[in-house]
């Protein structure tokens, strides 16, 4: 198998902590930290707390698991036509796709992201 190397990286987000800011006035924070096709899909949701714990879960796991310097508003949580999530990550021209997990409750969100080498 040679020398396969495998970085990964978990992160676990209280959903109250957003609805404790809600999007309405508090749009300049919601936009430092999510991409526009982010937000989009989570208002797409009646509430869309959970799924922005969520994919913020997953950024924080993509930033934990990468070796690379990471901005939140770097990392873009997309899904393929299955729904799947997976993290793309643009950094100094470099991109870069992280295999990522996310669970949610209406309390808690979790995420896990994996990167091989």
């Amino acid at each position: 198998m040679g020398n396969l190397k495998i970085n990964v990286g978990t992160d676990i987000v209280e959903v109250k902590r957003f609805r404790r800011k809600p999007l309405r006035g508090n749009l300049s924070f919601y936009n430092s930290v999510f991409t526009k096709s982010e937000l989009e899909y989570c208002l797409r949701y009646s509430d869309p707390y959970p799924h922005l714990a969520g994919i913020f879960a997953a950024k924080e796991a993509a930033i934990k698991c990468s070796t690379w310097p990471l901005r939140m508003i770097d990392i873009n949580v997309v899904r393929d036509a299955d729904g799947r999530p997976s993290v793309v990550v643009r950094c100094n021209r470099n991109t870069m796709t992280i295999k990522v997990s996310i669970s949610h409750t209406r309390s808690l969100a979790i995420a896990v992201a994996i990167i091989t080498m």
